[in-house]
């Protein structure tokens, strides 16, 4: 089984804004432990997201093929499918119980959508192509409503964008080639963190405020620096691509 292309750079997208909702450090003490999330029945699950109460969030695909979303509190799982939907892509649930992600219609068309205790918003940013392939995504949504995201209009084109529902603002690293720019999450204060693709196909991070922004870019990451949160304090973390094309995680603290 796989995912629908295009609509899987809406989802790589999605699923790197739900990396924020991990702490930005782990506890030193004690073993990790792993645990397996299957949702019961399912073909195959997918985790996306967790939030600060360890709600798992993600989809799975049915014996058919077709994707659900799904919500795991300590091993209850509640599906999750938008009313009317082909397929239903769940990325996160934020601290308040609010969850975000989008579906895939008849037509193959892409649909953000917010999801407040069993009520639905569509949301469509106004310059998404409405064709197969083409839509809106939501990939974040922070305690005060504001959200991450990425649509492809109807040339095709990746846009990333972020703010409030229904005033969203592109996001586009001015130093970026043109529709390369992803938003990966944005915090309780409107810091907006994210990377590009630029033309040696190399990520850099940023961070975005009020259309300022700053590179973020770890000196031992010399092919590339990707950025995937933000915690309310600032500290920021990704991973870097060293010299061997390994990956390696970071952790970025602001200055005192």
């Amino acid at each position: 089984m796989s995912l629908r292309t295009p609509h899987r750079l809406l989802l790589i997208a999605a699923a790197t804004s739900a990396l924020a909702l991990l702490p930005a450090a782990a506890s030193a003490a004690g073993a990790q432990q792993y645990t397996t999330i299957d949702v019961p029945g399912a073909a195959s699950t997918v985790a996306v997201g967790v939030n600060d109460s360890a709600v798992v969030s993600g989809f799975y695909f049915d014996s058919s093929g077709n994707e659900h979303g799904f919500v795991d509190r300590d091993g209850r799982f509640t599906t999750i499918d938008v009313p009317g939907a082909a397929d239903t892509f769940l990325t996160v649930v934020n601290d308040l119980g609010v969850i975000v992600g989008y579906s895939i219609d008849s037509s193959g068309n892409a649909h953000g959508f917010v999801d407040r205790a069993g009520r639905f918003t569509t949301i469509n940013d106004p310059n998404a192509g409405t064709a197969s392939g083409q839509g809106t995504s939501l990939g974040y949504i922070n305690d005060f409503g504001q959200v991450t995201g990425t649509y492809i209009d109807s040339s095709g084109d990746t846009v990333a964008f972020a703010g409030s529902l229904g005033r969203f603002t592109t996001v586009n690293d001015p130093v970026a080639p043109a529709f390369s720019t992803f938003t990966a999450a944005i915090n309780d204060t409107g810091v907006v963190v994210g990377e590009y693709l630029d033309a040696s196909e190399d990520f850099h991070g940023f961070t975005e405020v009020h259309g300022v922004f700053t590179p973020v870019e770890d000196p031992l990451g010399t092919a590339g620096t990707n950025v995937t949160g933000i915690s309310n304090l600032g500290v920021i973390v990704g991973f870097y691509v060293d010299s061997s094309g390994n990956f390696h995680g970071f952790e970025l603290n602001p200055a005192r």
